[in-house]
């Protein structure tokens, strides 16, 4: 069984593949500040979005989407903002997507995503 780290990183790389097979344009991978971290960075057209990817082992306890709460939304919020000052991006539509991963023995057996999951507070 996969450890949870190593959980996290098979659903992080599933998530790139299955979004650049979509046509998103991946910028930054695991983009850490003083003030958070967003999985992926990337670009859907001409639309920045934030891309927060969540795996689990099961959906016993609900869908890993739903680990997407208030505070982690507020933190991934914050993360975008300080990254689009550091780069001064100005006047750029953004988006923050989420990508469910639901992994077993190692292998990806489903995957989703859910594009402009939770409003932007910016």
């Amino acid at each position: 069984m996969a450890s949870g780290s190593e959980t996290g990183k098979i659903g992080e790389e599933a998530a790139r593949r299955y979004l650049e097979r979509l046509g998103y344009r991946i910028i930054e991978i695991n983009y850490r500040d003083k003030l958070g971290e967003t999985d992926i960075i990337g670009f859907d057209g001409s639309v920045l979005v934030f891309v927060e990817v969540k795996t689990r082992r099961s959906t016993r306890y609900g869908t890993p989407g739903e680990a997407v709460n208030g505070a982690k939304q507020k933190r991934l919020t914050k993360v975008a903002q300080s990254y689009l000052v550091r780069n001064r991006i100005l006047h750029r539509q953004i988006r923050f997507d989420v990508v469910e991963v639901v992994i077993q023995g190692g292998e990806v057996k489903q995957i989703r995503l859910i594009k402009d999951a939770f409003g932007a507070l910016l």
